[in-house]
C-alpha cells in the first residue's frame, strides 16, 4: 500500500464539496432574492410615508386656513353684533327682544328709558314684572284703568301670535306707538315709537282741513246768500227797466232804461260766474245724466242769444237731418256753455253771422261755434282759457264781462269728460270745438223721399242749411230763381216763386207771401220741421206755422205767490197784457187757500216765503189734490237760489220748472207752455233765468 486517499475517497469528497457549493449558490440567490424584496419593501414604505408625509402637510394647512377662517367669521360676527347694537342704541325709538316665556333679553337704553322710573326693569325682567311697576311707578297714563288691571292687559296683550299696534302716553308728555311681533322660534321683538311729532302734525294737518271746510262752507253759504241778496232787487231793476224801454217814447228815455237794464244784468253775469268759478274750484259742481232734446236746446239757446239784445248778426244752426235728438247728459251745464260761446261770439262779431255746427259719433257729440269776427291773436291763445283772460275787440273801448265764461265753460266740458278747445283752421272770426261724450239713446228716423235738388237764398242761415242738405245728399244751387223748391228767408223770396219755403226770423210773414208759401218755418228751423216740408207734395201744400205760447195760453189761469212787493209789482205788470188770466198772493198759505178756493192751470211758488214757504206750499197742494182725486197742477219754483241742491229739493217737491230772478215774461210764458205741454208730470225741474 502506498499511502494515497483511495478514489472513492476521493470521489465521496468532491460530491460533497460540490453539494455544498450548490447549497452556498441557492442561500446565495434566496439572500439576494430576500435582498431585493427587502429594498422594495424599503422602497415602498419610504413612498408611503412621503405620500403621508405630504397629505399630513395639506391637512395641516387646509386646518390652519379653516381656523384662519373661523377666527375671521368670529371677528365678522362679533363686528357686526357690536354694528347692530351700536345702530340699536343709536335709534330714536326704543327695541327689546323678549323670549318665549317673556323675559327680556337685550333692549336699548331708549326702551329701557322709557321705564326710567323702575329701576328693576332690564334684560331679565319678565314682561308681567315690567309694566306692573311700570304701572306702580306711573311710567304711562293707564287711561283711568286701575294700575293692576291696565298690567294685566298689557301682559295679556302679548300672549298671541299677532299684535294691533297700541299708543301709550308716557308721563313726560311724550306719545308711544308699541308695535310687537313674534319671531318664528317664539320670541318676542318690541318697538316702541315716538310718535309725538307724527301726532301733533295730523292734529294740526286735521285742525287746518277743518278750518277748510269751515271756510269753504262759510263761503259757500255767502256767495249763496249774496246771491240771494243781489237777484231779488236785481228782479226789480231789470222788470222795470224793461218796463220803462216799452213805454217811454222818446228815444232818448229808452236808451237811459236799457242802460240800466245791460247794467244789471251785467252785475248779475258777474254774480253767476264768480258762483260757478267758486263751485269748479271745490269741486262741487255735481252733474246730471238725463235724457234730453239736444236740438231743441241748441235752438233755444239760439232763440236766447238773438233775443238778448246784444244780436248784430244772424246765428245758423247746422244740424244733421238724419241725426237722432235725445241724448243722456246734464242740459243744464251744457246749455250754459252754449250760451257763453254762442255770447261770446255775438260780442265780437259786428258783420258776417255765427255758424253753430254738429257732429255726431257714437255717444260723442261735437258741437262748434264759429263767428266771423276779429279772431283770436296767437299771442292771446294760450292765455285765452284762464280767469280772466280777455280777447281785444278793435271796435270795442273797453273790455266787457269778467274774463270767466271761457275758464267756466272749459272747467264745465272737462268735469262732464269732454273737452274745449279753440280751433286751429285758418280762417276768419274764432271758431270754438266743444266734445262732449253724450250717449244717444235711439237712431235718428229715417229720412223719407226728399228732392234730388234744393235751391237756398242768400245768407249765413241758408249756408248752415246748405250743410246739413248736401250732408244728407241733395243737391244745392244758391239762387232765387229756380223751379227746384226754394228755401230762403222771407225778405229774399221773390215774388214770382212758386210754393217756397219761407224761413222767418222774427218780424210776421205778410199774408200773401203765407198764403203761397208751403210752408213758413220759424228760425231757427228744426231738422225735423225742414224735412217735413220739403217732403211735402203739391197735393199736401199750404203754409204751416206754430201758434205761439202765447195764443195756446190765452185763456189760461195761472196762481202766482211772492212776498216781496216789488216782485209783485213787477209780475202784475208783466201780465198785464191779458194774455193770462192771473192772481198773485203774498205767501204760500194765501197760496194754498187759493187754490183750494178755484183750481188754476198753473202755481209759480216763490220759494222764500214767510208764514209759509213755497215747497211746504207744494206739499199742502199736492195733499189736497191727492185727497180730492185731482190731477196735479203744474208747480213752478221762483226764487233767487241757483245751484243743484236747490234744483235736488225742487224736484223733490214736485216742481216741473225752477225759474231764477231776476225773471223776464218770456221766460215765464216758455216755462208755462213746457209744463202745459207736459201736463205738469213729475221730473227733473228745468233751470231757467
Amino acid at each position: 500500500m502506498d499511502g494515497s486517499p483511495p478514489d472513492g475517497l476521493y470521489q465521496q469528497e468532491r460530491r460533497r464539496r460540490l453539494a455544498a457549493e450548490r447549497m452556498l449558490d441557492r442561500a446565495k440567490r434566496d439572500l439576494s432574492r430576500a435582498h431585493a424584496a427587502l429594498v422594495a419593501n424599503a422602497d415602498r414604505l419610504s413612498r408611503d410615508y412621503l405620500s403621508e408625509r405630504e397629505t399630513n402637510l395639506r391637512l395641516t394647512e387646509r386646518q390652519a386656513q379653516v381656523l384662519a377662517q373661523r377666527k375671521e367669521a368670529a371677528e365678522k360676527a362679533d363686528r357686526a353684533r357690536r354694528r347692530l347694537w351700536h345702530a340699536l342704541e343709536a335709534m330714536r325709538d326704543g327695541f327689546a327682544l323678549f323670549d318665549a316665556q317673556g323675559t327680556m333679553v337685550a333692549a336699548n337704553h331708549v326702551y329701557l328709558n322709557l321705564f326710567d322710573c323702575a329701576g328693576v326693569v332690564g334684560p331679565g325682567a319678565s314682561a308681567a314684572e315690567m309694566f306692573e311697576i311700570a304701572a306702580e311707578e306711573g311710567s304711562f297714563d293707564t287711561g283711568g284703568q286701575d294700575e293692576e288691571e291696565w298690567a294685566d292687559a298689557m301682559t295679556e296683550r302679548w300672549r298671541g301670535d299677532r299684535f294691533d299696534p297700541m299708543i301709550l302716553r308716557h308721563y313726560d308728555g311724550r306719545i308711544i306707538r308699541l308695535s310687537d311681533r313674534r319671531a318664528p322660534d317664539g320670541d318676542l321683538v318690541s318697538l316702541a315709537v315716538d310718535v309725538t311729532e307724527d301726532e301733533a302734525r295730523v292734529d294740526a294737518l286735521a285742525a287746518a282741513r277743518d278750518s277748510a271746510e269751515a271756510t269753504a262752507r262759510m263761503k259757500a253759504d255767502f256767495l249763496a246768500r249774496m246771491s240771494h241778496e243781489i237777484r231779488t232787487p236785481m228782479n226789480g231793476v231789470i222788470g222795470l227797466a224793461d218796463m220803462l224801454a216799452e213805454q217811454v217814447t222818446d228815444e232818448e228815455g229808452r236808451l237811459s232804461a236799457r242802460t240800466i237794464r245791460d247794467s244789471a244784468e251785467a252785475l248779475l253775469t258777474i254774480v253767476n260766474d264768480t258762483l260757478d268759478v267758486s263751485k269748479i274750484e271745490a269741486g262741487k259742481m255735481d252733474l246730471r245724466a238725463d235724457r234730453f232734446d239736444l236740438e231743441a236746446m241748441l235752438r233755444d239757446c239760439i232763440r236766447l242769444a238773438q233775443a238778448s239784445g246784444r244780436a248784430r248778426v244772424p246765428i245758423a244752426l247746422s244740424w244733421p237731418l238724419d241725426a237722432s235728438a235725445p241724448v243722456v247728459g246734464d242740459e243744464g251745464r251744457v246749455r250754459q256753455i252754449v250760451m257763453n260761446l254762442l255770447g261770446n261770439a255775438m260780442k265780437f262779431t259786428a258783420a258776417g253771422g255765427v255758424t253753430v255746427r254738429v257732429a255726431r259719433a257714437p255717444d260723442v257729440v261735437s258741437v262748434t261755434v264759429a263767428d266771423t269776427g276779429p279772431g283770436i291773436a296767437d299771442a292771446l291763445r294760450d292765455t285765452i282759457f284762464e280767469a280772466f283772460g280777455q280777447a281785444d275787440d278793435p271796435g270795442m273801448s273797453t273790455k266787457e264781462g269778467t274774463g270767466l265764461g271761457l275758464t267756466i265753460s272749459r272747467g264745465l266740458a272737462q268735469r262732464m269728460g269732454g273737452t274745449l278747445h279753440l280751433s286751429d283752421e285758418v280762417g276768419p272770426g274764432a271758431t270754438f270745438v266743444l266734445t262732449l261724450p253724450l250717449r244717444v239713446l235711439e237712431p235718428g228716423p229715417p229720412l223719407p223721399s226728399l228732392p234730388d235738388t234744393v235751391a237756398l237764398g242768400p245768407g249765413v242761415i241758408c249756408d248752415a242749411l246748405a250743410e246739413s242738405l248736401s250732408v244728407a245728399g241733395i243737391e244745392v244751387v244758391r239762387t232765387t230763381s229756380t223751379p227746384h223748391p226754394l228755401v230762403a228767408r222771407a225778405q229774399d223770396v221773390p215774388a214770382d216763386a212758386v210754393e217756397p219755403i219761407v224761413l222767418r226770423d222774427g218780424a210776421p210773414v205778410e199774408a200773401a207771401l203765407a198764403a203761397r208759401a208751403r210752408a213758413v218755418l220759424s228760425l231757427p228751423a228744426a231738422a225735423a220741421d225742414l224735412v217735413a216740408a220739403l217732403a211735402l207734395s203739391a197735393d199736401d201744400s199750404g203754409a204751416t206755422e206754430a201758434v205761439s205760447a202765447a195764443s195756446r195760453g190765452a185763456t189760461r189761469r195761472i196762481l202766482l205767490a211772492d212776498d216781496n212787493q216789488t216782485n209783485r209789482f213787477l209780475l202784475d205788470r208783466m201780465l198785464a197784457d191779458g194774455v193770462l188770466d192771473y192772481r198773485i198772493v203774498e205767501d204760500g198759505a194765501e197760496a194754498v187757500a187759493a187754490q183750494a178756493e178755484g183750481r188754476f192751470d198753473a202755481v209759480v211758488l216763490d220759494i222764500s216765503m214767510p208764514v209759509l214757504d213755497g215747497i211746504g206750499a207744494a206739499a199742502a197742494i199736492r195733499a189736497a189734490e191727492a185727497e180730492a182725486g185731482l190731477a196735479p197742477v203744474p208747480l213752478l219754483a221762483l226764487t233767487a237760489h241757483t245751484g243743484d241742491e236747490m234744483g235736488e229739493r225742487l224736484r223733490a217737491a214736485g216742481f216741473v220748472a225752477h225759474l231764477t230772478k231776476p225773471l223776464k215774461k218770456q221766460v215765464l210764458l216758455e216755462a208755462l207752455e213746457a209744463a202745459w205741454a207736459t201736463q205738469g208730470a213729475p221730473g227733473q225741474p228745468s233751470v231757467t233765468s
